[in-house]
């Protein structure tokens, strides 16, 4: 388990649409999702998977985290899926309506399998799944510990607002119970929350509005459903000029008076830093250079 990924903007991509796929690739998306699932007709979804095939076996998934959003554990597609896309430059598999952590550790031995059948080094797949049922948020905890692939914790909020019987839409109460309890979870497993999509794709001020807010709480990125939310997703989940340059300071304070041997808080700016704060700010450093790493 590691967050050493970008995932600030993590979109959604139909995988039979070759003209969405090749605008994406030449994006600043951190990472694309070819949706075999909810975006793909059933009699598309062969011709889906050979579309993916083609643009691997072409070379084109080498310079950007591709991610292949699978089918439900159980059906014929789900099989079909693991049978033809287990590819190695597949950064990695978006399992969908999971229940339980007993799901995650089945697909993991699963891929262990297919990794082997194919002559790929066995924990090259990595699992970010969508959390979107009512059972996998009660189980979310257990979840992100129950395999080293995974890198990311999605929130999938209308399939969970469906599951939940629920008649709000996706900005109000019905998310704030398994928004906190899947950062919780992620966070303290060393993976990436990722927040569920803004739907109003023509809202760019909500969209960023409700981001800021994923930011605050703990969120690390946000799955998207167009194009014009990579800009705004991008800017939203990283640390501004200020916000760096503060941390910095908050990290020589902190250090100078560990290093002095006195009290490991000290009064910056007029507020009081000590080592919860330093850890912080060296978290904003790191994404900080993991962002001009991308550029």
């Amino acid at each position: 388990m590691n967050t050493n990924m970008l995932l600030r903007s993590f979109m959604f991509l139909p995988a039979y649409n070759s003209k969405f796929i090749d605008k994406a690739l030449c994006s600043n998306a951190d990472a694309l999702i070819l949706d075999m699932e909810d975006a793909v007709p059933p009699e598309k979804r062969q011709s889906s998977r050979d579309n993916i095939i083609q643009y691997h076996n072409n070379g084109a998934f080498h310079q950007k985290n591709i991610f292949i959003r699978i089918n439900e554990i159980g059906t014929k597609d789900f099989s079909e899926d693991i049978m033809q896309l287990i590819l190695p430059d597949i950064t990695g598999l978006m399992p969908s309506k999971i229940m339980n952590a007993e799901d995650i550790i089945f697909l993991d031995k699963l891929l262990n399998v297919m990794e082997l059948k194919k002559n790929i080094d066995v924990g090259t797949i990595k699992l970010a799944p969508l959390i979107e049922t009512t059972k996998a948020v009660m189980d979310v905890q257990r979840i992100a510990q129950s395999s080293k692939r995974l890198v990311a914790l999605c929130f999938g909020g209308e399939d969970y607002l469906n599951d939940l019987g629920s008649t709000y839409t996706y900005q109000e109460t019905a998310f704030i119970f398994p928004r906190a309890i899947i950062v919780n979870a992620a966070r303290s497993a060393g993976l990436l929350p990722i927040d569920t999509p803004y739907l109003n794709v023509m809202d760019i001020e909500g969209f960023e509005k409700k981001e800021c807010e994923a930011y605050k709480n703990g969120f690390a990125g946000c799955l998207l459903l167009n194009p014009r939310q990579i800009e705004p997703a991008n800017r939203v989940f990283s640390p501004d000029a200020k916000k760096i340059e503060y941390s910095k300071k908050v990290i020589e304070a902190v250090n100078l008076v560990t290093s002095e041997k006195k009290s490991g808080v000290v009064m910056l700016d007029g507020v009081m830093v000590g080592p919860p704060m330093r850890k912080r700010a060296q978290s904003v450093l790191e994404q900080n250079k993991l962002i001009n790493l991308k550029k």
